[in-house]
């Protein structure tokens, strides 16, 4: 079934505390709403996961402010700081949970045993039961698939997904970390075989990687999939905390994790920041706004997802719903990250001319 249709806008908005409104929209073809920004639970817990750290308590008070401020949607996984995100979201949660939109992740390892990890139907019919458990919950409102699984053939992992939806376990599935192709086959067969299919996708996607543009975004707009935004910033780098002459310093995540990742061109991105920032006069904004607010402007975008450790993050994220770009300070932002068109998209452009 082909749409052709960008993301759509809910003709209502939610007013936060502030005063303001959160601008809400459907996540893909559905009727789902969801806010414009989804705040990621990534950084919660206290084990050996690199990027936690964020305790009970404070993950209480972030849920809480990002809910005053309009979000409906919250992003997490098992994996994270294992199961621990998982848990303390669950925890942050309760007593407001029918009003909010949950999102949880399978695939990554959960255990030491070789069936405690990937998308065998036993795997994820046990993994979605550990994740009600740990989010003290009955159902999820979206269940995605973290990534690939080369060993596990695809109708049985489609197989397994639909049967989470039919139980009610889930109310949609969701796809992260797939090239466009596999999408398409998932897709493909689920329609085929009258299944769930994937209602959006889980992409990273920023000034500084716009690889999806060249296959994936098509894709999900033809087939009206929703694009959800993971590492909007590139691993913190665009809110402007790195200098070119020093290497990254301790507590930040390209030093915790001992590796630049999402991977980028460095080089550019201290151009693209010292641009933000020359931006930012303009906006009365951060280089970090500018980021997320050029990405909320993108027609095929349906959510970005914002995380933090501290609520000094937090605060300047949600900020960047208030941002309103101009179409020329967005099209200076495109001219220069725009990554060159790869064949056959160059040849599909010059042979469009004559139609």
């Amino acid at each position: 079934m082909h749409t052709n249709l960008p993301c759509r806008f809910y003709r209502g908005a939610v007013e936060n505390a502030g005063g303001k409104s959160m601008r809400m929209r459907n996540l893909g073809r559905t009727g789902l709403i969801v806010s414009e920004l989804c705040f990621g639970t990534m950084t919660f817990g206290q084990s050996q996961w690199k990027l936690g750290g964020v305790d009970q308590k404070t993950a209480n008070e972030m849920v809480a402010r990002a809910i005053d401020a309009g979000v409906n949607f919250f992003d997490t996984a098992d994996v994270y700081s294992g199961g621990q995100a998982e848990e303390m979201l669950g925890q942050a949660i309760k007593g407001r949970r029918e009003g909010l939109v949950i999102a949880t992740k399978v695939r990554g390892r959960m255990g030491t045993g070789p069936n405690d990890a990937g998308l065998s139907h036993k795997h994820i019919l046990s993994a979605i039961e550990q994740s009600l458990r740990r989010l003290d919950t009955d159902y999820v409102d979206l269940y995605q698939v973290h990534g690939w699984d080369a060993l596990t053939p695809l109708d049985e992992t489609l197989d397994a997904l639909d049967a989470v939806v039919r139980s009610g376990k889930a109310r949609y599935i969701g796809v992260s970390n797939y090239a466009a192709w596999q999408i398409a086959l998932a897709l493909g067969r689920s329609d085929c075989r009258h299944q769930a299919r994937f209602i959006s996708a889980q992409m990273h996607y920023s000034l500084l990687c716009r690889d999806i543009e060249e296959e994936v975004v098509p894709l999900l707009q033809d087939q009206g999939v929703g694009l959800l935004v993971w590492s909007p910033l590139s691993g913190g780098f665009l809110a402007g905390k790195y200098r070119r002459d020093e290497e990254p310093g301790a507590g930040t995540r390209f030093h915790d994790r001992g590796m630049w990742f999402p991977p980028f061109d460095r080089e550019l991105g201290f151009q693209v920041v010292d641009k933000l920032r020359e931006m930012g006069g303009r906006y009365q904004a951060t280089p970090a706004q500018l980021a997320l607010a050029w990405l909320l402007a993108k027609p095929w975008v349906n959510s970005v997802i914002i995380g933090a450790r501290n609520f000094g993050q937090l605060e300047e994220n949600l900020k960047a719903a208030d941002v309103q770009m101009t179409g020329d300070d967005l099209a200076v932002l495109d001219s220069m990250t725009a990554t060159p068109p790869r064949y056959p998209r160059w040849m599909i452009a010059r042979q469009a001319g004559d139609r």
